[in-house]
Parts: C-alpha cells; structure tokens; sequence
C-alpha cells in the first residue's frame, strides 16, 4: 500500500487496544507498540483504545482516542495512508466495531488497511499454542488455556483452540472461558474423564489488569481446589511472548501488502 505514496502523502501506523486499567496492562500495550514501530521506523506512529471507560480510567486520558476519533484526526492531520493492527485474540465484538470504524473512514484517505486479529488461520492457532507451551506449559501438570469468553458464537473460536490442542497432540492442554463455552463445568468434566489431579491456570488474555486476571484466576483456583484439584497459577499473559508479538507483526505485513476484499467481491470471485 505504501509503493503507491507520492511525495505529498503522510502515512501512519495505528495500534489499537481494548484498554488497560493499571500499570501491568500498560506494560504489554508499550511492548505491542514497541513492535510496531519497530517494523516500521520510517512512517509516524498513534494509538487508540476502543474502551471508552478505559480512556476514562487511564491517567492522560485526553492523549487517548477511540479508532473512529482518531481517524477523523488522522484526515484533519493530513495523513493518507493508515495501517491499523489492533491487540484483539479472536474476532470478537470488539474487532467488528474496529473493522466498521476502518470501513467507514475509507472515504478519507487513499488507503487504510486493517490486520488481523492473533487468531485467524489454522496455522495462527499452532503457532500461538506452540509459543504457550513454550514459554508456559508444565509437563507434570494438565494447563488450562482461562480465556474471557463473549458468551456468543464468537466462542466457537475458543473451541477451535481447544480441538487444535488436541489435534497437534497437546493432550494435557484445555481451554475454558470466563464468560462464555468452554466453561469452568464443562472443563472440570473434561478434567475428570481424563483422570487429572493437578492443574495449572494460565491466562489467554493480550493485556489485562493484574487486579482483575488475579481475581479471576483465584476463583477458578478455589472451584478447582474445593473439587480437589492441586493448583498451580500463572500470572503473565500473550503480550508478554515475542512468539506472540511475530504472529501480530506478520498480519499487519500482510494488510501492507495485500487488500482485504469486500463482501460483493469475495461473491464475484466465487463466481
């Protein structure tokens, strides 16, 4: 998208996040940012957040917009290339608005694209399960992928995640969801065909308030432990592996090179 910029045109990198809440959110945010710029020194580089509340929360809020505002910004800057990649896991809710934000602004630049969320393809899920086990997995324990769930057909990813497990022979590895399927019910009966005793809880979050990950976790460690399991927590998440980071580098590397069809082409393809 970049080969087609003449002289007058600005171009721009845009990362975009959920939001974060306390200082170890923030760290993740700064290191996906880091990545980015990295990537890409020769072009600016913003920031937005999609959690107005969040913007609301963090402590320079009138530095922060939402992807629909700081599009408008963009224009009145006089940018006209944009590449956005946002931090977002699956395609979520959250990713929608971002991708109906993206097509909206369309009008307003000369190209603005949109990367993918970390799991997009097949091989998105091996490589994101490799890099867990890596950096996190524990052989003499059964790990338990704690994801946040959306309680929707959204959740049909999560439980992609989980079949891709067990497909690339991670046998002692399970998924489970806060909010939605696979819940904690379904997983403790998983756990208990499977004859497991001792459990480690890793979260499958980007960034999140420590506060709120640790809450969460010590109530799936005590339902664990009252139904006498042996618990063993992990506190760190998905922006803290590098592994994790090159998956999101080479979907925006792939929006710089390659244009996303829209619905009534995809349709003439197929044709």
């Amino acid at each position: 998208m970049f080969e087609s910029m003449l002289d007058a045109d600005k171009a721009v990198i845009v990362a975009v996040h959920t939001g974060a809440e306390d200082a170890t959110a923030l760290q993740q945010i700064d290191r996906f940012n880091a990545r980015l710029k990295k990537a890409y020194p020769n072009y600016d580089f913003r920031e937005a957040w999609t959690t107005r509340d969040l913007i609301k929360q963090s402590s320079d809020g009138t530095s922060i917009k939402t992807p629909d505002e700081l599009f408008s910004q963009l224009k009145k800057d006089g940018y006209t290339h944009v590449l956005v990649q946002s931090s977002n896991i699956i395609n979520c809710a959250e990713m929608q608005f971002l991708r109906y934000a993206v097509e909206t602004a369309k009008e307003n630049f000369k190209q603005i694209r949109l990367g993918e969320p970390l799991l997009s393809t097949p091989a998105d899920y091996e490589h994101a399960i490799k890099a867990m086990a890596e950096a996190y997995g524990n052989e003499k324990e059964a790990n338990i992928l704690m994801c946040s769930g959306t309680a929707s057909v959204e959740d049909s990813q999560y439980a992609m995640l989980d079949y891709t497990l067990k497909d690339q022979d991670f046998k002692e590895w399970f998924v489970g969801t806060v909010d939605g399927y696979l819940s904690l019910e379904s997983l403790k009966k998983q756990l208990k065909t499977n004859k497991i005793k001792k459990v480690h809880i890793i979260p499958f979050t980007f960034a999140q308030s420590s506060q709120t990950t640790a809450s969460t976790i010590q109530k799936w460690a005590k339902n664990l432990q009252e139904a006498g399991y042996k618990v063993t927590t992990e506190l760190r998440c998905l922006g803290d592996l590098d592994a994790i980071m090159d998956i999101f580098e080479k979907h925006i590397k792939h929006a710089e090179k390659f244009r996303r069809y829209s619905a009534k082409e995809m349709k003439m393809i197929a044709r």
